[in-house]
């Protein structure tokens, strides 16, 4: 087998509906795409082993040995080699300007994966307290509901997913002002994600004093898909909850 279609073995690997190997793949061709981003090449002994933990026939440590095992007698600089490389690399510090560089090289690569990983990150700092977004999550199941019956009757119809997620909303003043997100929510996944450009409350009618948002929709958010689950004890009663905002 020649080394592309090695490669192309890794690739179409990474396209498995089996999530545990699609995860392998798309982790090794990442670290394959940093040495491409550095000029460099794996050898094909590298993408075999690679291959074979992907199928689960070897593991990582299995993978370290044998490396280990096959270069023991190459000769190594002081600062330069790695094991399965077939030439020398560059050590970059973690404060270079490269390493941004490779990021874009490998977001080009492999952008449905980054975009992924960006969603993790995202998530991961808003429970860590370390985000600056202050979300509001809202229960939009009967208006959903009643959009995707169109009945238009219904007290609670509306004609969007955007209008179910941004109006009317009985929410307090102080959280009402510092809100940045608004999350439509159905059975406890958020599937509409509003950036809050511009905010008001209904003057009269029915739902005089209530709130209403403006802003631009988000379907490739990292909050998109979220379980409710995950963040709250309980959704018993579930009609308006919030994250990093006052109470």
């Amino acid at each position: 087998m020649t080394y592309e279609e090695k490669y192309n073995e890794l690739v179409e690997l990474s396209h498995s509906e089996n999530s545990e190997i699609k995860e392998k793949a798309d982790a090794w061709l990442i670290g394959i795409g940093l040495q491409g981003a550095a000029e460099l090449k794996v050898s094909a002994f590298l993408l075999d082993l690679a291959i074979r933990n992907v199928k689960g026939e070897i593991t990582l440590d299995e993978v370290s040995q044998l490396l280990d095992t096959n270069y023991a007698n190459i000769p190594k600089t002081e600062t330069k080699r790695s094991h399965g490389m077939d030439g020398d690399y560059e050590v970059i510090p973690s404060d270079s300007p490269r390493i941004k560089e490779i990021e874009e090289y490998n977001r080009e690569l492999r952008p449905a994966l980054y975009a992924e990983l960006d969603k993790k990150r995202k998530r991961e700092e808003l429970f860590s307290g370390k985000s600056s977004d202050k979300l509001i999550f809202v229960n939009i199941k009967n208006s959903y509901e009643a959009m995707q019956r169109n009945d238009r009757k219904h007290l609670l119809y509306r004609s969007s997913l955007y209008d179910c997620t941004r109006k009317y909303w009985p929410i307090k003043e102080e959280n009402f002002d510092v809100a940045t997100h608004i999350l439509g929510c159905y059975k406890g996944k958020v599937i509409e994600v509003i950036v809050i450009k511009n905010r008001y409350i209904e003057p009269s009618g029915v739902y005089a004093g209530r709130k209403v948002f403006e802003g631009v929709e988000q379907p490739e958010s990292p909050y998109m898909g979220m379980d409710l689950h995950e963040i709250f004890d309980t959704l018993a009663n579930f009609r308006v909850k919030y994250w990093n905002i006052r109470k």
